[in-house]
């Protein structure tokens, strides 16, 4: 797999989640931790983040992406090397996938907590469906392959009756990478999210 330029793999993770640290930006990128910790300083020292309040006292620094960073990342993203109309393409695709993924994590979410264990096979098997989508996206550019990786990683472990991975936001879960993804998706196609 041939990897992204990673700064355009570090920005755009700090675009999706808003304020990150370095180990969220390494889990978000698949990059290793040291190489994230120097693109990030690199990009405070030429502005294109900033850092952000602390979530806790005590809590590993986080980082922001500034205005200058929007713009660099809006620049890398035009100069990215991908076929932008097989991209769309497979966004319908995905915008499919997207309501039936969304769909069954709410369904899951309404159910009483006494049955939610037992519907966690079903939404994995949903989850599962919605990775090979997001394959056909990584086939279109390859950096979308990290997401790839985390999706089935949250669809592995909600297998296993890990619930934490449907929508939790204290780890790499289904909702959160999904959400993430759309996100992506959308910056890189320049389009705005529907209401």
């Amino acid at each position: 797999m041939t990897r992204p330029p990673a700064v355009l793999a570090v920005l755009m993770a700090l675009r999706v989640r808003g304020r990150a640290d370095v180990a969220a930006i390494a889990a978000a990128t698949l990059l290793d931790a040291p190489v994230v910790a120097a693109h990030l300083e690199a990009a405070l020292g030429r502005g294109a983040a900033t850092l952000a309040e602390a979530v806790a006292p005590g809590a590993a620094a986080a980082y922001r992406l500034s205005a200058a960073g929007h713009e660099e990342l809006a620049a890398l993203l035009a100069a990215e090397p991908i076929d932008r109309g097989a991209l769309a393409s497979v966004y319908d695709d995905f915008l499919v996938a997207d309501a039936e993924l969304k769909h069954a994590i709410t369904r899951w979410q309404l159910l009483p907590a006494t049955e939610r264990e037992g519907a966690l096979a079903p939404l994995a098997a949903t989850a599962a469906r919605a990775e090979r989508v997001v394959a056909s996206v990584a086939g279109a550019a390859p950096r979308y392959a990290s997401y790839v990786l985390r999706l089935a990683t949250a669809r592995r472990e909600i297998a296993a009756g890990d619930a934490r991975f449907v929508a939790g936001t204290a780890v790499e879960s289904l909702h959160r990478v999904w959400f993430e993804l759309h996100e992506d998706l959308l910056a890189t196609l320049g389009r705005a999210r529907a209401t």
